[in-house]
């Protein structure tokens, strides 16, 4: 895929020895450089550029960058933590940021807030278009697809709109996947208490 136009003004040039110890973090730069070879960036701002009302601030596809950093890194389920982030040179570093990109935990909360009721279908379009792009490249005789769902807890958050008590006991979300070699290529976000054999629609 094409990534004209999305590669970072600061990306990692060069990886010298260090001393110091290497964390988890440390996979970060390698995810990011993995993000960008995949073609994510332009699939996600052909079709969430719109949410951008002007030319100002950080584009779309980096705030999505950070994102997916922020949930690869794993640190901290908490938004507030992305203030941390924002003020981390070195984190910025490994994502191939400046200061001026970083996002603030208030910029994320404004982009979740932007999604429309039923944006999923989006989401999906660009899971399908992936979905094709990994068949091309590995051409499999035959393809075994899994369904599955996935709890998630929500039991921690203030504001929990939507969620429902799943089969584990917590309340939160239990979206319908599948699955394909371990990588999901469709979803349908669901609450709760929705059985895996509960009418599947879209």
């Amino acid at each position: 895929m094409k990534q004209e136009g999305y590669r970072s003004k600061y990306e990692i040039k060069k990886v010298e020895v260090t001393t110091d110890v290497l964390t988890g973090r440390g996979g970060l730069a390698l995810f990011v450089r993995y993000l960008y070879m995949v073609g994510i960036y332009e699939l996600l701002a052909e079709r969430f550029n719109w949410i951008r009302k002007s030319m100002k601030g950080v584009a779309v596809w980096n705030i999505f960058k950070q994102i997916f950093c922020f949930f690869y890194d794993g640190t901290s389920r908490h938004l507030v933590y992305f203030d941390d982030l924002k003020k981390d040179e070195g984190y910025g570093g490994i994502i191939e940021n400046s200061h001026k990109e970083m996002i603030s935990s208030h910029q994320v909360k404004r982009f979740f807030r932007v999604f429309p009721l039923g944006i999923s279908w989006a989401f999906r379009k660009v899971l399908k278009v992936l979905f094709i792009w990994r068949l091309k490249i590995k051409k499999p005789e035959v393809i075994i697809l899994t369904l599955d769902t996935m709890p998630m807890d929500n039991d921690e958050a203030e504001e929990r709109e939507g969620v429902s008590v799943t089969y584990k006991g917590y309340k939160g979300f239990q979206p319908l996947q599948i699955i394909w070699e371990r990588k999901i290529v469709d979803v349908i976000f669901r609450s709760g208490s929705k059985p895996l054999n509960d009418s599947i629609r879209g």
